[in-house]
């Protein structure tokens, strides 16, 4: 990597940092790497930045220290559990945390599933792409097109339905990563957060609103991803619901994080 290249790398790191970007100095590169159409990895071969890529750099750059932007939505696409999704202010970005609702969701070998609220597509589109047959549901329309979208660029077969939760059919299995956050708490969220669709955090005055929609029906098997500390008050709500077997998942920083609920 050239002198120039790495001076421009160290002040765009300084300028995130100063406007509170944790991972500025690895932000920095993702974003280059962005702006350049390649992967990160390849960035030591680059000796130089031609001037369009140099300008989209900065402008992305700017974009993520002056309004926080999540580096997702600034490059269109992020990675979870191996496969690029793209990814718009339509969905909720996928996060690694919901990974540990996919491996749990594959350990099980469903032949069918029902993911409840799909936003990108991701969860269904990962279970596709290992054998499993499913449905997902969504409210939104701009959702359900990025959801689409998703599915049809990793040549995945998904029945996507425009529902509220639930719809009509036997399943093997139901997962969702539904919002659980709580309303008054939505907008002390981070800066970054804001930039997502409000509907895929609010969780209501508890923040279990949806959670509690999804296990009144009592349907299951259920694998339900919720927020840290909801587990007491979720087990309470699965076992009210007439659930007799109930587990929890840990993410992978220890914390129980997926709900699976019979």
């Amino acid at each position: 990597m050239s002198r120039v290249l790495d001076d421009e790398l160290t002040e765009a790191a300084h300028f995130l940092r100063d406007r509170d970007i944790e991972e500025a100095w690895a932000e920095a590169h993702i974003l280059l790497a962005g702006a350049l159409g390649i992967d990160r990895a390849r960035l030591p071969a680059v000796d130089d930045v031609p001037d369009v890529a140099r300008e989209r750099f900065r402008e992305f750059v700017r974009r993520r220290g002056e309004t926080r932007e999540p580096v997702a939505y600034i490059l269109g696409r992020c990675e979870f559990y191996g496969l690029t999704f793209r990814t718009t202010p339509a969905a909720l970005i996928p996060r690694p945390a919901s990974e540990t609702l996919v491996e749990r969701a594959l350990a099980l070998r469903p032949g069918t599933a029902l993911d409840v609220g799909t936003g990108s597509g991701a969860i269904a589109v990962v279970l596709a792409k290992h054998g499993v047959r499913v449905t997902a549901t969504e409210m939104s329309d701009a959702a359900l097109d990025l959801a689409r979208e998703n599915a049809a660029s990793h040549g995945a077969t998904i029945e996507f339905r425009k529902a509220d939760l639930f719809v009509d059919g036997d399943f093997d299995l139901i997962v969702s990563n539904p919002p659980y956050v709580k309303s008054a708490e939505v907008d002390d969220q981070a800066p970054d957060l804001r930039h997502e669709p409000r509907l895929a955090f609010d969780g209501g005055p508890d923040g279990l609103r949806e959670i509690r929609r999804l296990l009144a029906p009592a349907r299951g098997p259920i694998l339900i991803e919720v927020g840290a500390g909801q587990p007491p008050a979720v087990t309470d709500l699965a076992l009210r619901a007439g659930f007799r077997d109930v587990r929890w998942w840990k993410d992978l920083l220890g914390i129980d994080r997926v709900l699976e609920a019979r």
